[in-house]
């Protein structure tokens, strides 16, 4: 349910979804939910841009650990951590999956915390230079047959006021106007209701804030290139690219499918000798049918035995898989048909091997967390939603467990974000180590504790205890005489 024109109608302003991205948008959903329109009686779907999206949002959030500090004494920084664990870190992969696999996430303060929205709940008013600037909202509830439609218009307006002195003055200021609709039907928008009158009613129709310097909501988008509408802020999916190879992918899959569903051996005899097993109650077996082809009665006609063509479905199977999986950014090879996976052995085969995948995953990654371009800080989508939940708080005075948030508290944060290092082996790097500790480069206590999680008091005992019982004790076994 997405209301383009309704919306537009509603706040008298003009929204950026092409047609192209519209009908794009459809079939992502459509290859999301099984339903390609090259689903038929011959053909199913594997539903193999799931898979390519759920691998790619497992290795852009493995081991991802997001911490908030204060720059000073207050109540902020652990009520923000509390947040962001609840609405990100804890649906980190599943929040990932929908940037990866529709093209982007629209990420906005819901009076709470951070609520996600895929494409197709939002739709974008203000663009400069392919960033969203602007957006109207939509959310939905049903209530006993009713649909309600929530429209929130969020923007930036300079609001022109006469000061004491009698002087003009001009403030940016935060504007959202909030709609409400109720309706029989799902594919109609229906009448305008008063907020009052829904479970929205402790939102304002009309709210300003100052000092806002971003607006309350960041879209996340997918790294990729925009083939389907190069000028379009929304972004497309890693797959986007081939689509064609993912039905050709459903059609060899098919195939295979239904030719072994058909392999079973087939005994093919006379019309008379299954009547007359049906006359005297013999069960004949699964695999004889019966044939009148007006030959002689009692005649068997002809013993049938299919012949699977399993290594050429295979290869062809792989030959998909391969292309895929490179045109998504993942390394040749990385898909493969009969179960075989990446081992990720040593970091020099990394770099050798898998330096796509890797590149590729950094690609994402540095959405959502990378250094300022002028060297002063990091950027990204997690700072955003930093600042996102930071900003409503303050709004809000309170937190949701009833602390009071004041004012001062507003930017009394620092965020740290951290990654699993794609290229890291502990078995090579646990042998390195070895190597340093038992040429007297590092420490046997250091070697402990890095590689079996002991404490430094832990660590240095048992180095102790192994080297008094290394001293001479007059050759008797453990110090005995």
């Amino acid at each position: 349910m997405l209301f383009k024109t309704d919306a537009e109608k509603a706040f008298g302003v003009e929204t950026y979804l092409s047609p192209e991205m519209d009908a794009a948008i459809k079939l992502w959903g459509q290859l999301e939910n099984g339903k390609p329109p090259w689903v038929d009686d011959d053909i199913r779907t594997i539903r193999f841009s799931n898979t390519i999206s759920e691998e790619m949002a497992k290795l852009v959030t493995q081991n991802i650990d997001i911490k908030i500090q204060g720059t000073r004494s207050g109540v902020m920084p652990g009520q923000m951590q509390k947040v962001m664990d609840k609405c990100f870190l804890d649906n980190a992969k599943e929040i990932i999956y929908s940037m990866v696999a529709f093209g982007g996430v629209m990420a906005k303060w819901d009076g709470k915390g951070v609520e996600f929205l895929r494409p197709g709940m939002f739709l974008p008013t203000e663009v400069d230079n392919k960033e969203i600037l602007a957006a109207i909202f939509l959310s939905y509830w049903r209530k006993e047959k009713k649909i309600y439609t929530k429209m929130e218009w969020h923007r930036f307006e300079n609001v022109t006021s006469k000061r004491e002195d009698g002087e003009s003055s001009t403030v940016r200021t935060y504007h959202i106007s909030t709609k409400a609709f109720r309706s029989d039907n799902e594919d109609v928008i229906g009448t305008p209701v008063p907020l009052s009158a829904t479970k929205w009613k402790d939102i304002e129709p009309e709210a300003w804030i100052d000092g806002l310097e971003k607006p309350l909501f960041r879209y996340i988008k997918c790294p990729v290139s925009n083939g389907i509408d190069p000028n379009s802020p929304i972004g497309v999916p890693c797959f986007s690219n081939c689509t064609e190879e993912l039905r050709w992918l459903d059609i060899a899959m098919s195939t295979m499918g239904t030719e072994t569903e058909n392999s079973a051996p087939v005994l093919f005899v006379d019309v008379n000798m299954v009547k007359y097993a049906n006359e005297h109650s013999l069960k004949l077996p699964k695999f004889v049918h019966k044939l009148d082809l007006g030959g002689r009665a009692g005649e068997q006609i002809e013993d049938w035995q299919p012949t699977l063509q399993v290594a050429s479905r295979k290869e062809g199977i792989n030959f998909y898989l391969s292309v895929i999986g490179f045109k998504c950014g993942y390394d040749p090879g990385y898909f493969v048909f009969d179960g075989q996976s990446i081992q990720m052995a040593t970091a020099t085969q990394v770099e050798s091997t898998e330096r796509r995948t890797v590149n590729t995953v950094l690609s994402y990654r540095s959405v959502l967390d990378r250094p300022n371009s002028n060297g002063d800080g990091r950027v990204g989508a997690i700072h955003d939603i930093a600042y996102i939940i930071n900003a409503g708080l303050i709004i809000n005075g309170k937190a949701e467990d009833g602390t009071i948030i004041p004012f001062v508290e507003n930017g009394n944060y620092e965020l740290f974000c951290d990654f699993a290092d794609l290229t890291e082996n502990k078995e090579e790097e646990k042998l390195f180590d070895y190597q340093l500790a038992q040429n007297g480069y590092m420490s046997k206590a250091r070697f402990l504790i890095r590689h079996l999680g002991l404490t430094e008091e832990e660590a240095k005992a048992m180095v102790a205890e192994a080297q008094a019982e290394q001293q001479p004790d007059g050759g008797a076994l453990f110090g005995e005489e």
